[in-house]
């Protein structure tokens, strides 16, 4: 504690400090923490791995940041819709004079989108250390989707819901962000969310999508190398990424996949070598669903959810795929050919998983049933494909499928590129899920052809200007308990439309890094 008397004046503390202000030389100051600039560390380039890694600083890891940016215009056949999916084989009576639409099942043409905006954004990191057991890669991409119109909007999470008539107002934008990957590989083991070791081809040319397999799924997998450019794989794959619909021809009785109790279990055999590779992949698919009184699974329910009927099945998926390099042609020229047959597994030729038309899966649809028949939902919609149907047998009938993939991509110049490719898929259901056995309207098989063809510039690396057209048939057999078409254009709405074919076309501009 100062005593007043002997604390020292305020003018002898400031002349203090200016004395040490000018005595205070360049010299001393230097010293001084604050001064002193860390030393410099400059990123390193990493050529282990392939361009753009770099070395993070102070670490052995390196890293590669990429992404894209995507923005697409599509132009579709703007036709009315009837949503089979509703009534094919989804536990509706069939009355005696058939059955005949209902007005929330009818979309007009004219309320219906002619073009749509597709936008994606993505943002991917793959980091690599080098281990004594070989490399540790992480490896994630997030995606980000925008989309407008029946086509680009349909399947994306987050939607606006219209606030009228759904039927007669117009489809609103939706979008949504999703884990397109995330993985980790290390000494053969892969786990995380990544491309099923099932799949091929998997849409590597074309904007619209392509029956056959492409798939994300949550895995743990194993991969050794044979020697000689033979390779293996087994995966465990989560089985609701592959899930599909359950059919019901049981009057009043709507079916549900059932909890999962084992995954997928998919194993592939790959040959790779200069002139390409060959790919053989089989997949076990445990089907186990269940069947309930319709007031179960209304919303909200009226009746509890106890099974009225359950299934235990198992169905499986073959594939074989082919890729040959065709450099004697032009330089980056490939052929792909691609065939796959399923049996309770119709995921396996379905399609793309997580979205279709540019869009994550729409939470009303299961993954693994794959887009839809019509991209744009024209004309008279088949049932969603089901691993199995509930018949009047008492037993979930299994169906059956396979689909062809084929394209090749050609280099006029090491700007331009085009692409040819194209898809056929079937799909049959047993005689008693065709027939309604149990009251309810029948499914319906079906035969879909692809064709499509696209131009691409790409002025820089990475950068691409690209347009597609592209061909959609569907064939499918009138469903057992429609009404006639009689009874159809009396109450005003078209006839039964067993073939019907829409166009679309696609303007496509994105850049990668």
């Amino acid at each position: 504690m100062h005593i007043l008397g002997h604390s020292p004046p305020i003018a002898g503390i400031f002349a203090g400090i200016a004395f040490n202000l000018i005595s205070f030389d360049s010299t001393n100051a230097s010293d001084l923490p604050w001064y002193r600039s860390a030393p410099t560390k400059y990123v390193q380039i990493c050529d282990a791995y392939g361009s753009g890694f770099l070395y993070l600083p102070g670490t052995e890891t390196c890293l590669k940041v990429g992404g894209l940016a995507l923005a697409e215009m599509r132009s579709f056949d703007a036709a009315y819709s009837i949503n089979g999916t509703q009534f094919y084989g989804n536990g509706v009576m069939r009355p005696a004079g058939g059955y005949v639409p209902t007005p929330g099942q009818y979309s007009n043409a004219r309320s219906r989108d002619a073009y749509a905006f597709a936008i994606l954004g993505r943002v991917e990191l793959d980091a690599r250390t080098r281990t004594e057991w070989g490399v540790a890669r992480t490896f994630m991409r997030i995606d980000a989707y925008y989309g407008s119109g029946q086509g680009a909007a349909a399947g994306s999470l987050g939607q606006a819901a219209n606030t009228w008539n759904g039927t007669a107002g117009t489809t609103a934008p939706r979008e949504t962000t999703i884990v397109n990957k995330a993985f980790v590989q290390f000494a053969g083991l892969t786990a995380g969310r990544a491309q099923s070791f099932f799949d091929f081809y998997a849409d590597a040319y074309n904007f619209a999508n392509l029956r056959g397999s492409n798939a994300t799924v949550s895995l743990l997998a194993y991969t050794t190398s044979l020697g000689g450019g033979w390779s293996s794989s087994i995966s465990l794959e989560d089985q609701p990424s592959r899930r599909a619909a359950i059919g019901s021809t049981i009057a009043g009785y709507q079916a549900q996949p059932g909890g999962v109790r084992i995954p997928d279990i998919v194993g592939s055999i790959r040959f790779d070598q200069d002139w390409g590779a060959f790919q053989f992949s089989a997949a076990g698919h445990q089907i186990r669903a269940s069947l309930f009184q319709s007031s179960a699974l209304s919303v909200p329910p009226s009746s509890y959810a106890f099974p009225k009927n359950t299934a235990n099945e198992y169905g499986f998926a073959v594939q074989s795929g082919l890729v040959v390099n065709m450099d004697s042609l032009a330089k980056g020229d490939k052929l792909w050919l691609q065939g796959a047959y399923e049996n309770g597994a119709i995921s396996y030729i379905a399609g793309n998983n997580i979205g279709f038309s540019t869009g994550a899966v729409s939470q009303s649809r299961y993954m693994g049933s794959g887009f839809s028949a019509m991209d744009n939902a024209a004309y008279w919609n088949p049932q969603i494909n089901s691993d199995c149907v509930f018949t009047g047998t008492g037993f979930c009938e299994l169906q059956w499928g396979w689909a062809f993939v084929g394209a090749y991509k050609h280099y006029w110049l090491p700007s331009l590129s085009s692409a040819l490719y194209a898809s056929y898929a079937e799909v049959q259901y047993s005689a008693n899920a065709l027939a309604g056995l149990g009251d309810a309207i029948g499914v319906s098989n079906t035969k879909e052809t692809r064709i499509g063809a696209n131009l691409i510039w790409t002025p820089l690396r990475g950068f691409d200007i690209g347009a597609e057209l592209m061909y959609i048939n569907l064939n499918q057999a009138r469903p057992i308990g429609l009404a006639s078409n009689n009874v159809l254009t009396a109450n005003g709405l078209p006839v039964f439309k067993s073939n019907a074919t829409t166009y679309e076309g696609r303007i496509r501009i994105q850049r990668a890094f």
